[in-house]
């Protein structure tokens, strides 16, 4: 794999890339999200961990809008995303102004949702050309700069169907990086891979780190937290119950609940 620095560029505007206040979200009368409230600074890598259930999936979902908030305000890279307006109920944008809000954060789910009908290299250029009109020839070029960063450029012209599931996470996260995102959201990314290829993601990962992309991650890789991030934040019951540094959170946690917790997965 080609561990170069990436080629994405780094946003350098001042202030927190991520502010959340008072962030709430109900499934029914599961209130899954209560009080979120948050500032992640730009190149900053956190990693949001926690129990099943405890709303990090949730949380990440509604920072792209792909889950609509009940009450609260979330702005990213400087761009209101979502709130509630005079009539107190969550404000509504079209499909076109959501689509460019969320041409600044890049997704990296747990299952690939590569096109299977696409190439890989078309699955990357696909979108910078439809969603932000670049040039194909453009698009294509840089797909390709993608494909030798995530250690890939022989498959360019293969169907993901023929990739390991390693290899199409690596291929999901360069089209991801293909829109030149402010922000990575990853949602554990490796949890349904095989052990064996693992690695091949997390060092991916680790490398976009190194090259200063801030990245909110849902993972349940406790050493790959230890190596990578800035910040580790506890989740519980949809609230934030503790975050530090990894080693202060994992070596001296002050909440009960995060020992608990701990106790199950260190």
């Amino acid at each position: 794999m080609n561990t170069d620095s990436f080629t994405t560029p780094i946003p350098t505007a001042s202030g927190p890339i991520v502010v959340t206040r008072n962030v709430n979200k109900w499934f029914g009368d599961r209130h899954i999200l209560s009080d979120v409230s948050l500032e992640i600074n730009r190149g900053e890598v956190v990693v949001l961990v926690g129990p099943s259930g405890a709303g990090k999936t949730t949380f990440l979902r509604t920072l792209n809008q792909l889950e609509p908030i009940e009450s609260g305000e979330i702005w990213v890279n400087d761009a209101h995303m979502s709130g509630v307006g005079e009539s107190g109920r969550a404000e509504k944008r079209s499909e076109r102004a959501l689509a460019r809000q969320r041409a600044d954060i890049g997704f990296v789910f747990q299952h690939f949702n590569l096109f299977p009908h696409m190439t890989v290299l078309e699955n990357i250029w696909h979108s910078p050309v439809r969603v932000k009109g670049e040039s194909k020839a453009k698009a294509i070029d840089y797909a390709k700069t993608l494909l030798d960063r995530v250690g890939l450029s022989d498959k360019a012209d293969a169907r993901p169907r023929s990739l390991s599931g390693g290899q199409q996470q690596r291929v999901a996260i360069a089209r991801a990086l293909a829109m030149r995102p402010a922000l990575m959201l990853f949602d554990e990314p490796t949890s349904a891979l095989d052990p064996e290829m693992v690695g091949e993601v997390l060092q991916v990962m680790k490398d976009l780190a190194q090259a200063g992309m801030t990245m909110i991650i849902v993972s349940h890789e406790m050493g790959f937290t230890r190596e990578v991030a800035d910040r580790v934040i506890v989740m519980d019951e949809g609230a934030i119950i503790e975050q530090g540094k990894p080693e202060q959170v994992f070596t001296n946690p002050t909440s009960e609940r995060t020992k608990q917790f701990l106790s199950k997965v260190l």
